[in-house]
């Protein structure tokens, strides 16, 4: 799995727009699952999982990562392509609009998921470098701010 899927085409963008399919990246991400387990997990018809699975892996955001077959049934296990999913710049660019010098990314979660992404930026960095470095005038600048969520409850 990557760690990060840069989406470039409109129909990606569609993919992962629908409410119901990022839940359903969210329950794969966890785990890889069938089609039937998604189903029995968020009660619903397999055809509507199914039909969702397929916009999905047709678009590259999921793929099958294993195949069991179970009483005569083949069983096709889906996990997503990434651990994050990010439109591109290009992609929601209009005519006329400034060329974009920054770039704003928004993290939240466990000390380990925090971990996998500053691991990340290293190897964006590194790939950055790899490109030409500083050769082309360009500067880079990464700015970190670490916020602890509260677990307090406000009384009534």
């Amino acid at each position: 799995m990557k760690d990060v899927l840069i989406i470039n085409e409109l129909n990606q963008l569609r993919a992962v727009s629908d409410p119901f399919r990022v839940q359903l990246l969210y329950h794969l991400g966890r785990e890889p699952m069938t089609g039937q387990q998604l189903a029995e997990k968020m009660d619903l018809s397999r055809s509507k999982i199914h039909y969702h699975l397929q916009e999905l892996e047709k678009n590259g955001i999921i793929e099958v990562v294993r195949r069991e077959e179970k009483n005569g049934i083949l069983q096709k296990f889906y996990s997503p392509v990434a651990k994050a999913i990010i439109p591109s710049e290009d992609l929601l660019s209009f005519s006329g609009a400034p060329q974009l010098t920054k770039k704003d990314y928004h993290f939240e979660g466990n000390a380990e998921s925090l971990q996998r992404f500053l691991e990340g930026i290293d190897r964006l960095y590194e790939q950055l470098n790899g490109q030409g470095g500083d050769s082309d005038g360009a500067s880079y600048e990464v700015k970190i701010q670490w916020a602890e969520r509260s677990t307090a409850k406000v009384a009534d």
